[in-house]
C-alpha cells in the first residue's frame, strides 16, 4: 500500500505525457503500464488533467526499467521544452521580459505543476541558485528519472534567457546516480555534484537582466501543453476531498470507480477511507456523484455533447441512467439544467441532493 501524505500530492498530466509518447514510440505497452500504476487511459490523449504524484513518478520509473534507459528523465526533459510545463506557467515565461520575471513566476506557479513542489532563489556571492524541493523522499520509486524531468523544466525557463551556449555553473542534486553521459556531453564545463541535501542550478546574477533569446522561440518552445478540458479544473484543490475528485474524474472514462480504486488513489486503506470521508461529512456514493457532476455540468454547459456521449464521459451505462443520476443529484433533467447553464449557483455540495 502506497503512503501518501495529506492531502494527496498531485501533478500535471503535462509531466507524464511525454513519457508516454516516448514509450509508445518505442512500441512500449503503454496501456499495460496506465493500468498497473492505476492511472486513467485518457492519458494517451494529452488531457490536461491532475493525477497523483506517487502514481505519475511510479508510471516514469516502470517505463524506464522496462525500456532498459537509464537517463529517460533527462532526455524526455530536454527534448519536451516548454511542453513539460502547465499552459499557465507556460505563458508567464513566454510574456516576461527579463529572467527575473519568469524565474519569480517559475516559483509562484509551480503549485501548479506539481502541488506539493516548491522553488525558490538564493544567492551566494555573484551566482544565484535556483532551488528545487520535489514531493517525496529519494527513496520513492521513480525519484531519480523525475529529479532530471523537473531540472529539465528549470533549465528550459533559463535557457529562454541565455545564448545557445550557455552552460551552468552547478547543478546538484539530491539522487546519488552518476549525471547520464548525455548531460555530462551538453554541459561539459557544468559541475555535477549527486547526493547533495540540495537540489539546485546555479548561473551568474548578472543573467537575472537578460531578456528574452529570440533563439529561444525555435529551440526550447517544445510542444505547448493542452488546454483545460471537463475532466480537470485548472490548478489543485486545497483539500483532501478536492484532489481525489480531480483524480478521480479522468477515470470515468475507464468506468465507474470502484472504491478500492480511489484507496489506492489516496494511498491509505478502503476503510480509512471511507473513515475520512466520513469524518468530512461524505459517502463514497456522494463522492462519485460530486465527480459525475463536475464533468457533467462542464459538457452541459460548455459543449453540443449529446447525453449518450455525457453518459459514456461520466460511466454511465446508457442515456436513461446518466439523467436518472444527474436529476437525483441536481433536482434538474440534464436538457433543465443545459437550458439554465447560465445561473450562478452550478456548483453543489459533495452531498446536494434534491428534495
Amino acid at each position: 500500500m502506497r503512503v501518501q501524505r495529506a492531502p494527496l500530492p498531485v501533478s500535471h498530466s503535462a509531466h507524464v505525457t511525454p513519457f508516454l509518447d516516448f514509450a509508445g514510440g518505442l512500441g512500449a505497452p503503454v496501456q499495460r503500464a496506465l493500468e498497473l500504476e492505476r492511472l486513467p487511459s485518457i492519458l494517451v490523449e494529452r488531457k490536461s488533467i491532475y493525477v497523483p504524484t506517487v502514481a505519475a513518478w511510479g508510471l516514469t520509473d516502470r517505463i524506464a526499467r522496462e525500456q532498459g534507459i537509464a537517463d529517460i528523465g533527462f532526455r524526455v526533459g530536454h527534448s519536451g521544452g516548454l511542453g513539460l510545463i502547465g499552459p499557465r506557467l507556460s505563458r508567464r515565461l513566454l510574456d516576461a521580459p527579463t529572467l527575473r520575471v519568469a524565474l519569480r513566476a517559475f516559483c509562484d506557479y509551480i503549485r501548479l505543476e506539481s502541488s506539493e513542489m516548491r522553488c525558490w532563489l538564493t544567492q551566494d556571492g555573484d551566482e544565484i541558485r535556483f532551488h528545487l524541493r520535489k514531493s517525496f523522499g529519494r527513496e520513492t520509486r521513480g525519484y531519480g528519472q523525475t529529479e532530471w524531468l523537473g531540472l529539465s523544466a528549470m533549465l528550459t525557463a533559463l535557457q529562454l534567457f541565455a545564448p545557445p551556449e550557455w552552460e551552468p555553473s552547478t547543478i546538484s542534486r539530491s539522487s546519488t546516480s552518476h549525471a547520464p553521459d548525455l548531460v555530462s556531453e551538453m554541459f561539459g564545463n557544468t559541475r555535477l555534484p549527486s547526493g547533495q541535501r540540495q537540489i539546485y542550478i546555479a548561473f551568474p546574477r548578472r543573467m537575472l537582466a537578460s531578456p528574452r533569446y529570440p533563439h529561444a522561440s525555435s529551440s526550447r518552445l517544445g510542444r505547448s501543453a493542452p488546454a483545460s478540458d471537463p475532466y480537470c479544473s485548472d490548478r489543485p484543490e486545497d483539500e483532501f476531498t478536492g484532489r481525489l475528485i480531480q483524480c478521480l474524474q479522468p477515470h470515468l472514462r475507464d468506468g465507474y470507480p470502484h472504491v478500492r480504486l480511489a484507496a489506492e488513489i489516496s494511498g491509505i486503506s478502503v476503510r480509512t477511507l471511507q473513515r475520512r470521508l466520513a469524518d468530512e461529512g461524505h459517502t463514497y456514493r456522494s463522492l462519485v456523484d460530486r465527480v459525475r457532476f463536475e464533468v457533467a455540468s462542464s459538457l452541459l454547459r460548455d459543449t453540443d455533447a449529446t447525453s449518450t456521449e455525457i453518459a459514456y464521459a461520466t460511466a454511465h451505462t446508457d442515456s436513461s441512467n446518466f439523467a436518472r443520476t444527474f436529476r437525483r443529484i441536481t433536482g434538474l433533467s440534464p436538457r433543465e439544467y443545459r437550458a439554465q447553464r447560465g445561473f450562478a449557483s452550478d456548483r453543489l455540495s459533495v452531498d446536494a441532493q434534491p428534495r
